[in-house]
């Protein structure tokens, strides 16, 4: 039986028996042929996936989930091993389950270790089922590290595991990530195989519609750029016609992406080399003008921050 949270009851039968042994030696330290987190003082036991840890109720404490069901009282034929409460999580994973292990016991190493996202993803899935909140706050915050909110501070970071973020987003309830998440997708080649061949497997139907709307926008979106229609990109400075039609030809040839790169034009980032004084080479028949264009390249740049949520339909 299952409570609200999703945890499983403890399983109810007697314990085996056991020959009582007539020696009363010492209970033996852990060896380094000892299976991980199995300490000889542990008081509950842990089984996923065909593998068991002999824990402590106090490191589980910190999950509201556990909290509530040890602090009830407990049947007295629950089923032990070795002495303690068995507690079997059917529907986890084992690998899940060593990250949060590794979080609870070896927090120094876990802080100091090189982040991938299995573990931030393992974290994320058993903080969010079980409701442990530093954790959950930990997995969070290295989620916006790469896929952040202001998409002017997304780096390369953000294109591997682009695609299972999102799904991860979706079955966690971290909204905040998706748009980052979409436009790196966006970004990547998938003909080139940059992003592993198989985002269109990971994402749901649903998700995969709303891609392929958003990366289509995009490509609406240069065009009206390098066409110089305002109504799509937001730029409402004018320019001299001979500065005009100059900018909107070195921009052609800026805004073009490598045909060789497993990457596409990454337009946010290629809009923001320009405002920081990428646009040097450019002659203006006026000093207005290139006053003009700056201005443009920075309305450019909002315009498209505020527009890329919507064009991945995760904003009206």
């Amino acid at each position: 039986m299952m409570h609200d949270s999703g945890v499983e009851d403890i399983q109810v039968s007697p314990p085996p028996a056991k020959r009582q042994r007539k020696s009363q030696r010492k209970i033996p330290k852990p060896s380094s042929e000892q299976p991980p987190f199995w300490f000889y003082d542990g008081d509950i036991i842990i089984g996923v996936e065909g593998q068991s840890w002999k824990i402590h109720r106090s490191k589980l404490m910190c999950s509201v989930v556990f909290a509530d069901m040890l602090e009830l009282p407990q049947p007295s034929d629950v089923e032990s091993m070795h002495g303690c409460p068995l507690v079997t999580l059917s529907q986890d994973s084992a690998k899940d389950w060593l990250v949060v292990l590794r979080w609870l016991y070896e927090r120094d190493k876990f802080d100091s270790q090189t982040v991938v996202f299995d573990t931030i993803a393992g974290a994320l899935r058993i903080s969010n089922k079980y409701d442990i909140t530093d954790l959950h706050q930990w997995s969070t915050c290295q989620l916006l590290l790469r896929w952040p909110q202001d998409l002017t501070k997304m780096t390369y970071t953000a294109f591997p595991h682009a695609a299972e973020a999102i799904c991860l987003a979706r079955e966690c309830d971290v909204p905040e990530i998706l748009p980052a998440a979409f436009y790196a997708l966006s970004i990547v080649r998938w003909s080139r195989r940059a992003e592993g061949g198989l985002s269109h497997l990971q994402l749901s139907p649903a998700d995969l519609r709303c891609f392929i709307v958003g990366r289509e926008e995009l490509q609406d979106h240069l065009h009206s750029i390098l066409s110089g229609v305002d109504e799509r990109t937001g730029g409402h400075t004018v320019l001299c016609d001979d500065c005009e039609n100059a900018t909107l030809t070195w921009l052609s040839s800026r805004l073009q992406a490598d045909a060789s790169s497993p990457y596409g034009t990454w337009l946010l980032r290629d809009l923001q080399d320009i405002a920081v004084s990428g646009y040097s080479r450019l002659i203006f028949a006026h000093y207005l003008c290139e006053m003009a264009f700056c201005l443009r390249i920075k309305e450019f740049i909002n315009h498209l921050q505020e527009v890329i949520p919507r064009y991945f339909m995760l904003r009206t």
